[in-house]
């Protein structure tokens, strides 16, 4: 073959893998990408803030371009950086947060014991083929800013997880990256990891690519390892402490009695009586206390029981004087004469009062019963008013 041929054939083939997509400028982008970004802004799906900025339309050549574009610093609201950053369609943007925080998040603390606070993005928009420098392959969707391709997540204490070694890395890298698989595939239509197929080999791609049927794409099956158990806290042993001299335990207190059965209706017809206890004997109460005694008279003398006293002669009315008049001051009583009886009383030895009776007889009775005379009146010492006929 001459060497001006050999270069007409390779022409083509160097410009459609320079130009990747741009073959196609006479194509337009399908209604249902522009509706999508639409219906996800409305529902604010993606909120322009610091972190996530608006762009003008892109719109070509041919059909790459975004009705709606974001540059997306970061994620989470600045928590996880996104470098470097990203240029994406809002309904694959809302996927990615969600993912990374339902997913990504605890797959990393469970496997790794870190948050990721950055992820290395790959490719976001880009105006190819899906095969990059081949003809026939069909437009990515990396033309339409609908997919994302991620290479590696960074922890918070500085260390990079890799889609390219931590596949096959240590058990832990390796679970983490398998979680975050096969949680992407339950969120996007397209995800293609590492053994999907050669291209695939350092990276996983997700997208949301709309495929017939309503099938959806998820490259190698998705095989999560089970996480692994959190490590139980490490028993710190204590210092030896001086023991006291132990207390002396408390007698035991005594058992209380069983509770008595009810007995039943038989029972109680048939139960033997008890013995029946004698009576006991009547207490007698006190005496109360006898009444204070009369003043003693000179010519005073107590009676037997029996005895008729002699009557009261009658006494004086006073005319002109207070009523009544003042008593005279009563004699001395004996200190040794005991509280409550009359004088010549005692007590005797059997607890009742005696008295000295006439003819140096004892005479016994009950102070309440008053076996003793009252003592006989004596005339007044006072001078009386004379009484007037018909005034007495």
């Amino acid at each position: 073959m001459a060497r001006g041929s050999f270069w007409l054939l390779l022409a083509p083939l160097l410009l459609a893998g320079i130009t990747g997509c741009r073959f196609d400028f006479g194509s337009s982008r399908e209604p249902w990408r522009a509706e999508e970004e639409e219906r996800c802004i409305a529902a604010k799906g993606v909120v322009a803030s610091a972190f996530i900025e608006p762009l003008s339309a892109i719109d070509g050549p041919g059909q790459c371009g975004m009705e709606h574009p974001f540059r997306v610093n970061a994620l989470s609201q600045g928590n996880v950086i996104v470098e470097p950053a990203a240029r994406l369609a809002c309904p694959v943007i809302y996927q990615v947060e969600r993912w990374e925080e339902d997913v990504v998040q605890p797959a990393a603390v469970a496997w790794l014991g870190q948050p990721v606070v950055a992820i290395r993005q790959m490719s976001s928009y880009s105006c190819r083929a899906m095969v990059n420098g081949n003809p026939n392959a069909k437009i990515s969707e990396h033309a339409f800013g609908n997919a994302f391709d991620v290479g590696a997540f960074r922890l918070a204490d500085g260390r990079w997880i890799t889609v390219k070694d931590g596949w096959k890395g240590t058990p832990e890298e390796r679970g983490f990256l398998l979680q975050v698989q096969a949680g992407a595939c339950e969120r996007f239509t397209t995800v293609l990891a590492p053994g999907s197929n050669i291209f695939h080999y350092d990276h996983i791609h997700v997208d949301l690519m709309r495929h017939e049927k309503g099938r959806t794409i998820c490259k190698p099956a998705p095989r999560p390892m089970p996480a692994p158990m959190a490590p139980a806290p490490l028993a710190v042993k204590a210092p030896p402490v001086a023991m006291a001299a132990p207390e002396p335990m408390p007698e035991p207190m005594p058992a209380a009695p069983p509770p008595q059965q009810q007995p039943n209706f038989l029972s109680s017809i048939f139960a033997p009586r008890p013995a029946q206890q004698p009576a006991p004997e009547p207490v007698m109460a006190e005496p109360p206390p006898p009444p204070p005694p009369l003043p003693p008279a000179s010519t005073a003398t107590l009676r037997p029981a029996g005895s008729v006293s002699a009557a009261p002669a009658p006494q004086p009315r006073y005319q002109g004087q207070a009523y009544p008049p003042q008593p005279a001051a009563a004699p001395a009583q004996n200190t040794n004469q005991p509280r409550g009886l009359p004088p010549g009383w005692q007590v005797g030895p059997q607890g009742v009062p005696v008295s000295q009776g006439e003819g140096g007889n004892i005479v016994t009775g009950s102070i309440k019963r008053k076996y003793y005379s009252a003592p006989a009146p004596q005339p007044s010492t006072l001078p009386l008013p004379q009484a007037k006929p018909g005034e007495d």
